[in-house]
């Protein structure tokens, strides 16, 4: 019998090669070490963080003789204002120089998912993956071949500017990234026409502030010290969560409906804000459309009604409606948490309606804030990061990421998917139906490539593993969806081992499959310089050279934006939509997901799966010890009734399970659930949990009303001990 280090690589092996190929380039710790500097050549440059956060943090690295002395955050970025968030503050020792990163190119050796590979070369390792792809193109056709990647790597350049155009090129199966934050703007863009409202640093303006289904003192952290400073100055804070988390318990008020109904809540506050005649009738009257159809419609969410769905008191919701309404300037604070249930995009654009029915975007600090990418849209030279025409229209089908798992096993899918390509995600762990996706990820006759750089649970089906630079080693320009500063990020230190950017990898398989078009080959360095090229107004005082000096800029916008204090909306009409008889649904309504009465009976519980980590950021870093030993246990929080129930208790080890999976958890009993309600965390690896399986080992692929997001919040669930 072939042993087995014959076969491949055992974890400790897998380890050992890693840390040989970082060998010789050396590993400071985040401190000057006497006498490097007399060593080699001192460089400071500045960067920014590329994971899918709104605060995208500016950084300054101070690196000799390809270690890094000193990492920190840019004190000349006034909204990072020279802090990191505890998930980045030791990020070079996390991912960088981490003895486990993957510093060579690898080919699997063993089953699929058992982490087995043999190291080979670049040169074979592009050779023998563009031969298979251009055999299943010759076979099937390029919609075959799927590439899959989302917010790993938010970076303009690492993030698609090469690998877009070059699945564009092959006529790849489209990819609707649409897991996280589609449903929300389909929502807002339906009422407003845009995202875009209040900045976030003139919440300082606001004197009411509702933070709606989002948790900043976790995922917003640098808009944290702006809402306590609004606080500071007389400002009310409410929270609406069904989760009672950190954010909620430092409010002044928790509004905590069941979850899933944003929708009718909002809907609530608006019937309330008219029966007590305490809209802005003459913002309404110039500013907005359907105030009639929205009058009529909200007749059916009265606070008794809206109380018996969202299990409020009715008195809370009239409380909340009078108080928002005549405060001023009022703020409702959103990002994404709410999108995540089947009406999600209508619990948005019911909540945008608010500030136009109140009039609140008539005042400095008043409206709602969501996103800013928009900015970024108009000041930005997108030239070589965009499609080339060529490619703008292109008629080949889209795959929904979140329906990856049904994709990669739908026999009657014609043509099926034969080759997966994986960079900037780990959907192992990230997407819905786990269990369905390692399944299609088992498939013998599945071509998968991913570009890592750690051997995660996506990464361990593959075949073909290339070693990804870190945004320590590549150049990168990168906007945000939450901030209105735009950060360049310039390589601190040469490529460790073998390891090259997304980039390249494209550009070396462009080369191997024969594409002679130039924007293939355009370098790293001349895409972000030509995309800062841009002589639109809010450039002004921003270019290449300014931003290497002195990393994260402000774009030039006015001191006092306020988008909508004159109406100004992007829809069609220019005016709010409270009503569109062009969308199916002309009207936001509360159409809950119909559950049998068999499956409420046999999973009583609603299960949440949301990003209460503090260490790590959706699934990264949680590979990393000491943030896992930081992190703490995997837990469920479970109201203490139901814990009662069912004989559970504080510290119990728990089987959580549905019909498509089963999870081990350890039992939290706490209040910050509802009863009927339990809670457990995103992000961790299922590789490194008892039984194999994490979150989304329980979630399915539903689809929300709009936007086609991921559903993922309606679940249902039991819950037994061990």
């Amino acid at each position: 019998m072939e042993s087995k280090k014959k076969k491949g690589i055992d974890r400790r092996e897998f380890i050992e090669i890693s840390a040989k190929g970082a060998a010789g380039i050396g590993l400071a710790s985040l401190s000057v070490l006497p006498g490097c500097a007399d060593s080699g050549s001192v460089k400071t440059v500045f960067g920014a963080c590329y994971h899918d956060c709104p605060d995208r943090c500016s950084w300054k690295i101070t690196s000799v003789n390809n270690q890094v002395l000193d990492f920190q955050a840019s004190k000349n970025d006034p909204y990072t204002a020279g802090k990191l968030c505890n998930k980045m503050v030791t990020f070079p020792n996390d991912v960088t120089f981490h003895p486990e990163r993957i510093l060579s190119p690898l080919k699997r050796n063993g089953p699929k998912g058992s982490g087995e590979f043999v190291k080979i070369s670049w040169e074979q390792a592009i050779s023998e993956v563009a031969a298979k792809l251009k055999d299943i193109i010759e076979q099937k056709g390029g919609e075959a071949i799927l590439p899959y990647s989302f917010g790993g790597n938010q970076g303009m350049v690492q993030g698609g500017a090469i690998s877009n155009k070059f699945f564009a090129k092959i006529g790849a199966s489209q990819l609707d990234r649409t897991i996280c934050g589609d449903a929300a703007v389909a929502g807002v863009l339906a009422t407003n026409g845009q995202t875009t409202g209040v900045l976030p640093e003139d919440i300082i303006h606001s004197r009411y502030i509702i933070l709606w289904g989002t948790n900043p003192m976790l995922s917003n952290q640098h808009l944290w010290p702006f809402i306590q400073e609004a606080k500071n100055n007389g400002a009310t804070i409410v929270t609406v969560d069904p989760f009672q988390s950190k954010t909620s318990e430092e409010s002044d008020w928790h509004i905590q409906p069941r979850p899933g109904t944003d929708t009718a809540l909002a809907l609530g506050l608006i019937h309330v804000i008219l029966a007590e005649n305490l809209q802005d009738q003459e913002y309404i009257d110039n500013y907005t459309l359907g105030i009639s159809q929205l009058e009529a419609h909200v007749q059916k969410y009265d606070p008794v009604t809206v109380a018996q769905i969202t299990g409020l008191e009715e008195e809370t919701i009239i409380s909340l409606a009078k108080a928002y309404a005549t405060s001023s300037p009022s703020l409702i604070r959103i990002l994404i948490g709410m999108e995540h249930q089947v009406n999600g995009a209508s619990a948005f654009r019911a909540v945008a309606m608010l500030p136009a029915l109140t009039g609140a975007w008539r005042h400095f600090g008043g409206g709602l804030m969501h996103m800013t990418y928009e900015l970024f849209g108009e000041a930005l030279n997108w030239e070589s990061i965009n499609l080339p025409p060529a490619f703008t229209d292109q008629k080949t089908r889209s795959i929904n990421m979140v329906e990856l798992g049904k994709a990669l096993n739908d026999k009657e899918l014609n043509p099926s998917i034969d080759a997966l390509f994986v960079y900037n995600s780990n959907p192992a762990v990230t997407t819905p139906n786990q269990n369905l996706v390692r399944k299609g990820l088992e498939r013998n006759d599945l071509l998968t490539v991913v570009s890592e750089h750690f051997l995660t649970d996506t990464a361990r089906y593959a075949d073909y593993i290339f070693p990804a630079t870190s945004v320590l080693e590549n150049w990168d320009i990168l906007d945000s969806w939450g901030t209105p500063y735009l950060n360049i990020n310039e390589p601190a230190i040469e490529p460790l081992g073998e390891s090259k950017p997304n980039s390249e990898l494209f550009r070396l398989l462009a080369q191997e499959m024969g594409f002679k078009e130039a924007y293939f080959y355009e370098s790293d360095l001349d895409i972000v310089k030509k995309t800062l090229d841009s002589n639109h107004e809010y450039m002004k005082g921003i270019s290449f050279t300014s931003l290497r000096k002195r990393g994260g800029q402000k774009l030039n916008l006015p001191a006092k934006w306020m988008p909508h204090a004159e109406g100004n909306f992007k829809t069609s009409s220019g005016k709010c939509h409270f009503y569109d008889p062009n969308l199916e649904q002309a009207l936001p309504d509360y159409i809950p997901f119909q559950y049998s009465i068999e499956e409420i009976k046999q999973y009583p519980l609603h299960l949440l799966t949301i990003k209460t980590p503090k260490n790590f950021l959706n699934s990264s870093h949680a590979n990393v010890n000491h943030i896992l030993e930081k992190e703490g246990k995997f837990y469920l929080e479970v109201h203490p009734k139901d814990a009662a129930m069912r004989q559970i208790a504080d510290g119990d080890e728990l089987k959580v399970f549905n019909q498509i999976g089963r999870v081990y958890i350890t039992a939290r009993i706490s209040n910050k659930v509802q009863q009927g309600v339990v809670c457990m965390p995103q992000g961790f690896w299922p590789s490194l949990l008892k039984g194999g399986s994490s979150a989304n080992a329980l979630t399915n692929h539903l689809l929300t009303d709009m936007g086609r997001g991921a559903a993922i919040q309606e679940a249902r669930v039991e819950v037994e001990k061990v």
